[in-house]
C-alpha cells in the first residue's frame, strides 16, 4: 500500500518539476514584453544579461529588402528614454519552448502595436540561460514584418 502511494507522490512531483521551468521561462519573456511595452529600462537589464545580444530584422513594406541592426541592452534601454516615446503593445502568440537543462529557446509570432494601430508583426526568438537559478535572456532576435500582419 505504501509502495504505490510513494509512485504516485513521485510521479507527481516530477510532472510539477517538469512544468516549472517552462512557467519560469515564459514568466521571463514576459518580463521582457513588459519592458518593452512600458518603458522599464530596470526591468529590462535585470532579466537580460548586460551582454545579450539583440538584432533586428525589418522588412521594407514595398520590397524585400532586409535591414538587420544590433543593438546592445544598454542601447534598447536608451532607445526607451527619447522624448516623446509613445507606449507599445507588443504580444506574443502561442510559443514554442524548447528547454535542455539550464538553457531554452522561445520562438514565437507577435504583433506590436501604437495607439491601437498595427505597426508590425513577425517572429520573436528568446534564448535563455538559468544563471545562479534565474532564467535570464542571452539573446533577443526578431523579424518586422510590414505586411500581412492579423488584425
Amino acid at each position: 500500500m505504501l509502495k504505490p502511494l510513494i509512485a504516485a507522490i513521485l510521479m507527481f512531483t516530477a510532472a510539477a518539476a517538469g512544468a516549472a521551468p517552462r512557467d519560469d521561462i515564459l514568466a521571463a519573456v514576459d518580463d521582457v514584453l513588459r519592458a518593452i511595452n512600458t518603458g522599464d529600462t530596470a526591468l529590462i537589464e535585470r532579466v537580460m544579461l548586460p551582454g545579450a545580444l539583440i538584432v533586428a530584422q525589418s522588412y521594407d513594406k514595398d520590397s524585400d529588402t532586409l535591414r538587420s541592426r544590433t543593438l546592445t541592452v544598454a542601447e534598447m534601454a536608451e532607445s526607451w528614454r527619447a522624448p516623446g516615446r509613445r507606449p507599445v503593445d507588443e504580444r506574443i502568440q502561442t510559443p514554442t519552448v524548447h528547454i535542455q537543462r539550464d538553457l531554452a529557446h522561445v520562438w514565437a509570432p507577435y504583433s506590436i502595436d501604437i495607439e491601437d494601430k498595427r505597426l508590425h508583426c513577425g517572429i520573436d526568438s528568446f534564448g535563455l540561460a538559468r544563471i545562479e537559478g534565474m532564467w535570464r535572456v542571452t539573446s533577443l532576435t526578431w523579424t518586422a514584418e510590414p505586411n500581412g500582419c492579423p488584425t
